[in-house]
């Protein structure tokens, strides 16, 4: 196929020497041309028109087939990035855009070795380029307004790939999954959080299972809201799940279920080694106290602090500003001692937080001294957990499969991959335009080719009429 892209230039290159041919007769019979005697030429035209019409269609038809053949085979690829950051010069994840990284050798190296190409990375990396629509464009860098950041890149692969048993369209292929995957790796919004793992779970306490549960749960939870606030009513086609709808479920399981779970662990006193299980619980109320205790003193620091203040400099400060709708009011602004005062809260309530922890979990150490749990209770609470975990399982894939949803309908993947279509009307005009000018070449040639037929004979003449004076010169001379 590699025969097809050379078709044209082999054309073109054709065209130019009849050109070239056209000028040189030209020339030669410039002074011998006369006006009225091109009638002579122009029946020749005329006499030719079959020949000239025969090769001005076979130079169209091999025009218009190496052109559509060559855009067929080695067509240009037109890769579009198709999210909101693109056109910041940004990736999703909101880091630098850099187009160079398209063809680096990281990619290049896995194009390779994914199409099990006999190429090297080089020598990949020369037969492809890369251009934007931007290039031809000379932009003013001293102002800001004036730039501009492309979303589209065209990407050419050479036909000389051929050389190395494969062709331009492959190739392009394999870049645009190669880089795909890449791209979505590395720039794109990283899922791997829904991928959740309860291998920890083997030999772990009963209501440390609660609290594990809850961690992985949260997980799924926490990373709802980044697609919740950029579209609240997506809805997924299949499932009918909004992003506000699900976050509600998994609150339902932390909530629900897994206090459910809890309060059945506690009745029950399950505990796989409860002696173990209440020494932590001692020492994690020690650890807690010891928390508690620097809460409450920095609450008591920054009460005495208030109460230090002289009570006239307490009061609040009035300042005349307007609001967003331009009316006048009276701004009332805070002032040290206000500060203080929500510290002071915000110290108040973790302390209060950590003693509700510290009488939960000495609770928890007395119901472990009630009773030792039946094999009918633990084998219940372990059928608990497997269903627990199956829950969390369906809650994790239902994300997954909202998310990736949301990610293909609305940002449709990040990067939308086209090849150039071939006109073949273009392509017709291009060719018809080329087998005008060979059409005017060969009428020219046809033209001139009576005076310059003359023109040899006279310059074959002129040398065989001095030769025979020569001779008849020697020959009276020898006479006498």
């Amino acid at each position: 196929m590699i025969l097809v892209s050379a078709i044209v230039p082999v054309l073109i290159l054709c065209l130019v020497l009849s050109y070239v041919l056209l000028l040189w007769r030209f020339f030669c019979v410039r002074a011998k041309l006369p006006v009225l005697g091109l009638r002579d030429g122009l029946g020749q035209v005329k006499g030719k028109k079959r020949w000239i019409a025969l090769w001005g269609l076979l130079f169209f038809l091999g025009c218009f087939a190496g052109e559509m053949g060559n855009k067929i085979w080695a067509p240009n690829m037109l890769m579009v990035l198709n999210y909101e950051e693109a056109a910041k010069g940004q990736n999703p994840n909101v880091t630098r855009f850099n187009e160079s990284n398209i063809l680096s050798d990281a990619i290049l190296e896995k194009v390779i070795a994914r199409g099990g190409l006999s190429i090297s990375t080089d020598q990949l990396e020369d037969c492809l380029t890369i251009s934007t629509r931007l290039d031809a464009e000379k932009l003013d860098i001293t102002q800001e307004s004036d730039l501009k950041i492309s979303t589209e890149y065209w990407i050419h692969c050479s036909e000389k790939v051929a050389f190395y048993h494969t062709n331009p369209k492959t190739v392009l292929k394999l870049l645009a999954d190669v880089y795909w995957e890449d791209f979505v790796m590395n720039y794109a919004e990283n899922d791997s959080i829904l991928d959740l793992s309860f291998d920890e779970l083997e030999g772990m306490e009963y209501l440390d299972v609660k609290d594990y549960l809850q961690m992985q749960a949260y997980k799924l939870k926490n990373y709802l809201p980044v697609y919740s606030s950029e579209s609240s009513s997506f809805r997924a086609s299949e499932s009918g799940e909004t992003f506000a709808s699900l976050s509600q479920k998994i609150s339902n399981y932390i909530d629900i279920e897994l206090e459910r779970y809890e309060a059945f662990a506690l009745e029950n006193s399950l505990s796989k080694n409860r002696n173990t299980y209440q020494s932590r619980m001692q020492y994690a109320n020690h650890l807690l106290e010891t928390s508690r205790k620097k809460e409450m003193a920095a609450y008591d620091v920054r009460i005495e602090t208030i109460n230090i203040y002289n009570a006239f400099m307490t009061r609040f400060v009035l300042i005349p500003t307007y609001d967003t709708d331009k009316e006048f009011y009276m701004s009332k602004t805070k002032v040290g001692v206000d500060y203080f005062a929500d510290e002071a809260k915000e110290h108040l309530e973790s302390a209060t937080e950590l003693v509700e922890e510290m009488e939960h979990n000495a609770y928890a150490s007395d119901q472990m001294k009630k009773r030792q749990p039946s094999a009918n209770v633990c084998a219940q609470a372990d059928e608990r957990i497997e269903e627990l975990k199956t829950e969390l399982m369906n809650l994790s894939a239902q994300c997954r499969e909202l998310c990736s949803t949301y990610v293909k309908e609305k940002r449709d993947g990040y990067i939308q991959v086209n090849f150039a279509s071939s006109s073949a009307s273009r392509e017709a005009v291009r060719a018809l335009l080329l087998t005008l000018l060979l059409v005017m070449a060969l009428g020219g040639l046809t033209i001139l080719d009576p005076f310059y037929q003359e023109c040899r004979r006279d310059r074959v003449s002129v040398p065989r009429a001095k030769k025979k004076k020569t001779k008849k010169g020697e020959g009276e001379e020898v006479k006498p």
